[in-house]
């Protein structure tokens, strides 16, 4: 039996090497927001106000759907809760700064 290594899990779901990049981002993203809910303690109804999303929506989000959601759409969720993602590249590196917003 040989073992299958990958540098990515959604690697194994595509031969797509832009869309397990894409998914991983989503996952990621979905994760924080998922994890800020819960460490705020809301409910998904109280969550959904501050997304700006339905609760079903965020029901979906807890849930782990990552075809429900782009990445545009888990970036704006974040910027309604206070962070602004700023990239930038000099001397041949990307960086990308948070910027926590009032």
């Amino acid at each position: 039996m040989s073992i299958i290594e990958y540098d990515n899990i959604f690697d194994a779901v595509t031969d797509d090497k832009e869309r397990a990049s894409e998914l991983e981002t989503r996952a990621s993203l979905m994760i924080i927001l998922r994890d800020m809910i819960d460490e705020k303690g809301w409910t998904q109804a109280e969550a959904a106000e501050h997304l700006g999303l339905t609760q079903p929506r965020v029901s979906d989000l807890k849930n782990g759907k990552i075809r429900k959601f782009s990445i545009d759409l888990l970036m704006t969720c974040l910027f309604r809760l206070g962070f602004r993602f700023q990239p930038s590249y000099e001397n041949q590196t990307l960086t990308m700064n948070v910027q926590v917003i009032a």
